[in-house]
């Protein structure tokens, strides 16, 4: 997945797409891709192994079902390729890794004028 094909989703979001920002609590604070949620990869086995109801309160947002579409980026896409690999290895079928995560898109972005 590329810079714009993220941007796209971003823009307007399909129904049913998530993007999950894998990088841990401490590095969310640098900021996130507009529309991302944040599963910490060292959470994220276990997290898509929650019943729903226990998912939603823990992570504040609706359990991704596993034909949604999932789009995984973490700060230079190492951890975010785990992330999904993980998740297929768990029947998610419709999984994502923006290659090019964090470092790319806030390139990108300052790039453009953080003009979405």
């Amino acid at each position: 997945m590329t810079y714009e094909d993220i941007k796209a989703r971003v823009r307007a979001p399909p129904p049913g797409t998530y993007v999950i920002d894998v990088r841990e609590k401490d590095e969310v604070s640098q900021g996130m891709i507009p529309t991302a949620v944040n599963v910490p990869l060292s959470e994220f086995v276990e997290a898509i192994r929650l019943p729903a109801p226990q998912f939603r309160e823990k992570y504040g947002f609706t359990k991704p079902p596993k034909d949604s579409d999932v789009i995984f980026y973490c700060r230079s896409g190492k951890r975010s390729a785990s992330a999904a690999d993980s998740a297929k290895d768990n029947g998610f079928t419709n999984i994502k890794n923006y290659s090019g995560s964090w470092l790319d898109w806030v390139k990108r972005t300052q790039e453009n004028d953080y003009n979405l």
